[in-house]
């Protein structure tokens, strides 16, 4: 199993597939490699395809530290460096999004040549003047409480997690290894994370986005799939991808939708 050593002593598991241009995946909130099976398989076809579990989750090393979004941008732009990748296809999902807005913000585009930003909210709570909170209506009150179902009782909140990322439905295996993957996460570290991703509002951040950047949504998610519209305005050089009856994960969802567009994202922008 690959390792990169971060600064602090941090192992940071990765996978690496294919060759060609790189892709590099990013998951969500204690979501692992392992999620994005869907995406390794067809576009190391043709791509160097790499992901890695964040710190704390999945097979990287279990550790207190470094659970900011700042710090999870740093060890990306490690990895960037260490890996000696450029002109890479970012492609991030949920809580990565934010943090590879961070990388961005810091790091500029000298490594990342386009950005896929994938069904994520840059503002999770909803107020008059933001309709694109999560579900429409999320509210600090509901993020305590979810964070004190994470706390009290794990199982049942990331059960719960399970059916708002995926409203389509698995099956009795996929369930059970996902659960597995997220559970690998320290419940700490998980209410860390979450909490740090949905308190921070990336709208100011946007501007230094000076790269291309496609905006896939799931029409049936959580997240309210018009904010890739709105996103498209704010951002100079967006353009989005709506994947019809997918859910938060529409990487999952509608894989082929998901890997064609892409595909055709980077032979746009190449």
């Amino acid at each position: 199993m690959p390792y990169l050593q971060l600064p602090d002593g941090v192992p940071l598991y990765y996978e690496e597939h294919g060759a060609g241009k790189p892709i590099l995946l990013l998951p969500g909130w204690t979501v692992t490699t392992r999620f994005w099976q869907r995406q390794i398989a067809d576009l190391s076809r043709d791509h160097r395809v790499l992901t890695f579990d964040l710190r704390g989750a999945g097979a990287s090393g279990k550790t207190p530290d470094g659970h900011t979004l700042s710090g999870y941008a740093a060890d990306l732009e490690r990895f960037l460096t260490e890996k000696n990748l450029e002109g890479v296809t970012l492609v991030a999902w949920a809580m990565g999004v934010s943090v590879s807005v961070h990388y961005l913000a810091a790091h500029g585009s000298n490594r990342v040549s386009r950005f896929v930003w994938v069904d994520h909210s840059p503002r999770f709570f909803a107020n008059p003047d933001w309709p694109f909170g999560l579900s429409g209506d999320f509210s600090p009150h509901a993020l305590d409480t979810i964070l004190h179902q994470l706390r009290h009782d794990r199982r049942a909140a990331t059960l719960d997690m399970l059916q708002i990322m995926f409203p389509n439905g698995l099956s009795a295996s996929e369930e059970e290894w996902m659960y597995g993957e997220m559970l690998k996460t320290p419940t700490e570290v998980a209410i860390t994370m979450l909490a740090a991703v949905a308190g921070t509002d990336l709208r100011p951040l946007l501007p230094e986005l000076k790269l291309p950047v496609l905006l896939v949504n799931g029409s049936r998610s959580a997240v309210p799939y018009e904010v890739g519209g709105w996103l498209e305005k704010h951002l100079p050089e967006g353009r989005r991808l709506v994947l019809e009856g997918a859910g938060h994960a529409p990487y999952w969802d509608a894989p082929e939708g998901f890997n064609g567009g892409i595909r055709q994202f980077i032979e746009e922008t190449s």
